[in-house]
């Protein structure tokens, strides 16, 4: 990993080839995130640095219009385009009407997660650093890590019972999170038999990296892709609105934990408001809600099962996302326990907190069950 910069080293996790080098840089994330402090979300003064940056970001970007609808946005920025970094590429590449609002889990979002790795970290340049460690960066690290902690802890506590855990992460993007989880479990020793992990997106590309970073890994290799086994670990594009899930439905049991990180940002209900408010924009009705969402997430999760969420706070350091698009819907944890009470979810703890985000773990009971 000598050398190895955080933007190489997601394109090695997800290539086709560099076996060693993908165990190196999971083993290397796997150690910052259980084994290491957990990061800080960012001081004054790097907010106060973000608050200058955005200024000069939006004197200098433009948005145009593009196509014969007007269906494509094309954004301009001339100091994004010039530092080359895939980072700023993937905020001005062209986005059709039906994903410009939202943040992808692409490989440009996996970066980040990257600089959570101190030999990755000491190679970042500037460019790496300007992007990779804003506020808005360093609040995805927290995120990630407590996501990744958060999901470990339910799925070792089922697994100490002597009892099967299955797994199911909804819109995981390229999977990092579940995929460094069924590492640690299976390098501690247990049963491959007893875990099932199931990543969706329902981007297929990003599914597609999923499986081949899964190929590569000896702690996955050998359990990969055998769902109709009913264990295993596997990645499979999906809507999570369409149908009932087809592995639950196969195995006749829902899921004990369901992670559920970096989506109900984009659904439109129980909110202290959206950046169409605020920016005074036309904010036409959405045909899926919230509502919709957890009331698919609480059909996937068992009784006494787990489901890992977070809020999305406004903040100041989004307001760059927003120059290039991307529309959020602004929740704290009481909206969330607003959302999730009457499908009988109880807040079981906050795994942390950060500026924009809070991950927290909710508890599913029996209809009429009290706690």
């Amino acid at each position: 990993m000598q050398n190895l910069k955080p933007m190489d080293a997601v394109a090695a996790l997800y290539a086709e080839d560099q076996h060693d080098l993908a165990e190196a840089i999971v083993a290397s994330l796997s150690r910052a995130i259980f084994h290491e402090e957990d990061p800080k979300p960012a001081n004054k003064g790097k907010i106060l640095v973000g608050r200058v940056s955005h200024r000069v970001v939006r004197w200098t970007t433009k948005a145009i219009a593009s196509g014969d609808d007007k269906a494509t946005t094309l954004y301009r920025n001339s100091l994004f385009e010039r530092s080359g970094h895939p980072y700023a590429q993937s905020l001005l590449e062209s986005s059709q009407s039906e994903a410009v609002a939202l943040v992808e889990g692409g490989d440009a979002m996996n970066g980040p997660y990257m600089m959570l790795s101190p030999e990755i970290r000491k190679n970042s340049g500037w460019w790496d650093r300007i992007f990779l460690e804003s506020v808005q960066s360093k609040d995805v690290q927290l995120r990630f890590m407590l996501e990744t902690q958060a999901t470990y802890k339910a799925a070792k506590r089922v697994l100490d019972q002597g009892e099967s855990v299955r797994i199911k992460v909804v819109a995981a993007g390229t999977g990092l999170s579940p995929i460094l989880v069924y590492d640690k479990l299976i390098r501690e020793g247990f049963d491959p038999q007893s875990i099932t992990a199931v990543i969706t997106d329902r981007d297929s590309v990003n599914t597609a990296k999923s499986n081949r970073l899964l190929a590569k890994l000896a702690s996955t290799r050998n359990h990969h892709n055998v769902p109709g086994h009913g264990y295993g670990i596997s990645a499979m594009a999906e809507d999570v609105f369409t149908g009932p899930d087809p592995l639950a439905t196969a195995l006749h049991a829902p899921y004990d934990i369901v992670t559920a990180i970096g989506i109900l940002e984009y659904f439109q209900g129980a909110s202290h408001g959206t950046t169409e408010q605020r920016l005074k924009l036309h904010e036409p009705e959405e045909p899926v809600t919230a509502k919709d969402l957890v009331t698919r997430l609480a059909a996937m999760t068992v009784h006494r099962g787990n489901l890992i969420v977070n809020t999305y706070r406004d903040h100041a350091c989004i307001r760059i996302l927003e120059l290039f698009g991307k529309r959020f819907d602004f929740r704290n944890r009481e909206h969330l326990r607003d959302l999730l009470a009457p499908l009988n979810f109880r807040p079981l703890h906050l795994a942390g907190s950060g500026h924009i985000y809070d991950v927290e773990v909710f508890e599913k009971s029996a209809d009429g069950e009290s706690f």
